[in-house]
């Protein structure tokens, strides 16, 4: 059994005694489709209270795992253990904001439990999104965990997003890749969707996304979760070979999906697919070389202030590029340099030097010149590119073309 992303926080709210958690919780009481009507008139005014006390759940949480985290993990354990040993089922909790068994760090951390109610693993979650930082902390790692019914990766949120999370956690021998989503807006969870499907697929993996529904009391703008759950396979084990099993039929209602998965067939696929990943990459090399490229991808030269790259005239772009720090030179290549500007026109700009001498003209632009000089340049310059194709260039000084233009179909023949 699998339970989305955050859900896991239901077990705060009666751990949370002061007056603006009591008040919330009859707030949240009298919206529920089944609340009485005292219930629901109570939590009107409860709603309108807290409101006018400032009641916040995010706050009340974050200030209950300051002086309660032990609290919190001992009632999650107790809870989905306890679950998973009444039902004997293999239970992926869904994440909370609970202390790390190893460093009592705060972090978002998902627990998987045997049928017999034992901790057999967990997995926190490595890529926070800015909003999750002012109460928890990154992880660190993401590691395959065993249980009877196959070895799961498991993955939190944003997490699935990044194609090697996928492949390292396949190449750890997991079999399901579980991913647990809470989603605020319809971009995130389409994302979440496509990579849980590319991961999938990619690696050659059952695949497995919840998502929790419903209020969000966790953000300032209280958007609701939304998403729909599915189980899914690669397209080859799937009947419409879409690598989709089962999925929910809309993205704000609860619900439970069901699916067997014929790990026979999936290490079949192994053996016989025509992309067998297990095999075709070369594990020690690929690993050498992913490592370097990622550190080269770390000590990429970055722009010191972006405003270098909106200048509009080059003195500003020159100023700003003035502040970049002073990089070794074999640190950048040639593509990463800025383009200053470049000369696209033909050599020399405007005809003979020394007519222009001998007709006085001491210019900068051409707009400078005179009109009937310009006229005499201008018929000069027709008259030889009209003579070009027949007149030997063997001891000509200025060549109007370069050697890109020679390496044109045709070019030789033009050129004679």
């Amino acid at each position: 059994m699998i339970f989305p992303e955050l859900a896991g926080l239901m077990v705060a709210p009666p751990l949370l005694k002061d007056v603006r958690s009591n008040l919330l919780k009859r707030a949240d009481r009298g919206k529920r489709k089944r609340a009485s009507v005292p219930q629901r008139l109570t939590g009107l005014l409860a709603y309108y209270a807290a409101g006018l006390l400032r009641a916040d759940f995010r706050q009340s949480l974050g200030a209950l795992l300051d002086v309660g985290a032990n609290d919190v993990w001992q009632a999650y354990t107790e809870l989905f253990g306890g679950l998973a040993r009444e039902f004997g089922m293999t239970i992926v909790a869904p994440s909370a904001y609970l202390p790390d068994p190893l460093d009592g760090i705060i972090r978002n951390m998902a627990v998987v439990f045997a049928s017999d109610g034992a901790r057999l693993g967990y997995q926190t979650k490595v890529l926070l999104p800015p909003e999750d930082e002012d109460l928890v902390q990154a992880g660190s790692a993401w590691d395959v965990i065993p249980t009877e019914v196959g070895a799961l990766g498991v993955v939190l949120g944003s997490d699935v997003l990044y194609p090697e999370v996928g492949r390292l956690l396949a190449y750890q021998g997991a079999e399901i890749l579980v991913v647990l989503g809470a989603s605020p807006s319809v971009e995130l969870y389409q994302k979440l969707r496509t990579g849980t499907l590319a991961r999938m697929q990619d690696n050659q993996l059952f695949g497995i996304v919840s998502f929790l529904v419903g209020d969000n009391e966790l953000s300032v703008a209280h958007e609701p979760m939304i998403g729909r759950s599915a189980i899914f396979a690669p397209q080859e084990l799937t009947p419409r070979r879409n690598g989709i099993l089962v999925e929910m039929g809309n993205q704000r209602s609860e619900g439970v999906l069901t699916a067997e998965l014929d790990f026979l067939a999936l290490k079949a696929l192994w053996e016989s697919s025509d992309t067998p990943v297990r095999k075709m990459l070369p594990l020690e090399q690929a690993g050498q070389m992913l490592a370097k490229f990622y550190q080269r991808l770390q000590v990429l030269p970055r722009l010191a202030r972006q405003e270098a790259l909106s200048a509009t005239s080059p003195a500003e772009e020159l100023a700003s590029l003035a502040l970049l720090p002073t990089l070794d030179k074999a640190s950048i290549p040639l593509d990463d340099l800025t383009v200053l500007s470049s000369l696209t026109s033909r050599w020399p700009l405007h005809g003979n030097h020394q007519q222009l001498k001998q007709a006085g003209a001491n210019v900068t632009d051409l707009a400078e010149l005179p009109g009937n000089l310009l006229n005499d340049l201008d018929r000069q310059n027709a008259a030889r590119s009209r003579n070009a194709a027949s007149v030997a260039r063997s001891d000509v000084i200025v060549d109007d073309e370069t050697d890109e233009m020679d390496a044109l179909p045709g070019a030789g023949n033009e050129r004679g």
